[in-house]
C-alpha cells in the first residue's frame, strides 16, 4: 500500500538563499550526501529542469534514481526516487516514488518541507524519513552557511566600530546596518533589550572608559547562523584590559538579533 514520509527543517536564511541549493546541481549535491562537509560521490548527476536526470551515488555502492518533475522558482522541487542497485533490497526501482519539497517563509527563516510517497510499507516510509531528516539538515547547514558567510564579516565590522564611535548619529547608523531593531545584548557589563538600548550602553562606555577600544580578536567560527566571535578591550596605550568570547545569532536577513558575551 502507499505510504509517504514527512520531514521539515527551518533555515535561518532567506528562501531566496535557500533556492539555490534546490535548483543548481553542484550545491544540491552539497546536501546530498552522508558525511557533513564532504560532496556526493563522484558521478552524481542533478539536472534542474523538467525531464532532467537525478542520479545520487552513496558510498554503501547503491545509487538513487530519478528525473526531475518540477520547478517552481523559489517555490517547489518534485522528482522522483528509486533505487538501482538496491543495495539496501527497499522493492523501490528507479522513479518508483515521488518526491515534493516546498519552501516557504516564515519568521524563523526559510521552511523545507519534504514529502515522499509511493509503494512503501509504513516501516519503510519511516526509515526514509530518518534518512531526509538527515539530508535536510545537511541542507540547513550549507545554505545558511553560504548564506551568513557572506555577511557575517561586515555585520561584525560595523558592530565592533560602533564601539569605538562617539557620534549618537553615526553609531546609530552602523547599528543600523548590522543590526535588527530589537537585537539583545547580554554581557557582564550590559542587559540591552533593542537598538536604542544599546546605543545608549556604548555611549556609557565611551563616557567611563575613554579611548579604550573593543576588537575582534581572533577567528570566527559559525554554523546556522550562530557565530563564536573572540575579542577585546584595550587601553589607550594599546595595552589588552580584557578579553572574551562573544556568542552572536543573526537573524535570516543576515544582521545580528542577539549576543551573549563570555569574560575571559
Amino acid at each position: 500500500m502507499p505510504a509517504s514520509a514527512t520531514a521539515t527543517v527551518v533555515i535561518n536564511a532567506e528562501p531566496s538563499a535557500v533556492w539555490p541549493f534546490l535548483s543548481d546541481q553542484a550545491r544540491f549535491l552539497a546536501w546530498m550526501t552522508f558525511i557533513p562537509g564532504m560532496p556526493a560521490p563522484a558521478g552524481s548527476i542533478f539536472q534542474p529542469h523538467p525531464g532532467g536526470t537525478l542520479l545520487v551515488k552513496f558510498p554503501n555502492g547503491g545509487q538513487a534514481k530519478g528525473k526531475v518533475l518540477d520547478l517552481d522558482p523559489a517555490r517547489r522541487l518534485v522528482f522522483t526516487w528509486g533505487y538501482d542497485p538496491d543495495v539496501a533490497k527497499t522493492g523501490l526501482g528507479p522513479g518508483a516514488t515521488r518526491v515534493e519539497m516546498v519552501l516557504e517563509s516564515t519568521s524563523e527563516g526559510a521552511r523545507v518541507t519534504l514529502t515522499h510517497g509511493g509503494p512503501m510499507s509504513d516501516k519503510l516510509a519511516h526509515e526514509h524519513a530518518a534518512g531526509w531528516r538527515h539530508h535536510l539538515s545537511q541542507l540547513a547547514v550549507q545554505s545558511a552557511m553560504e548564506f551568513h558567510q557572506s555577511r557575517l564579516a561586515d555585520a561584525l565590522a560595523a558592530y565592533f566600530r560602533a564601539f569605538s564611535e562617539p557620534d549618537a548619529a553615526k553609531r546609530d547608523a552602523l547599528l543600523a546596518s548590522c543590526s535588527e531593531d530589537a537585537v539583545h545584548l547580554r554581557t557582564a557589563f550590559a542587559c540591552t533589550d533593542g537598538r536604542a538600548d544599546l546605543s545608549a550602553h556604548i555611549a556609557n562606555g565611551l563616557k567611563h572608559m575613554p579611548g579604550c577600544t573593543l576588537a575582534q580578536n581572533g577567528m570566527v567560527n559559525h554554523i546556522h547562523g550562530v557565530a563564536r566571535v573572540p575579542w577585546k578591550v584595550a587601553s589607550p596605550e594599546g595595552k589588552m584590559i580584557f578579553k572574551g568570547e562573544n556568542i552572536v545569532r543573526f537573524s535570516p536577513a543576515g544582521k545580528i538579533a542577539e549576543i551573549v558575551g563570555f569574560q575571559g
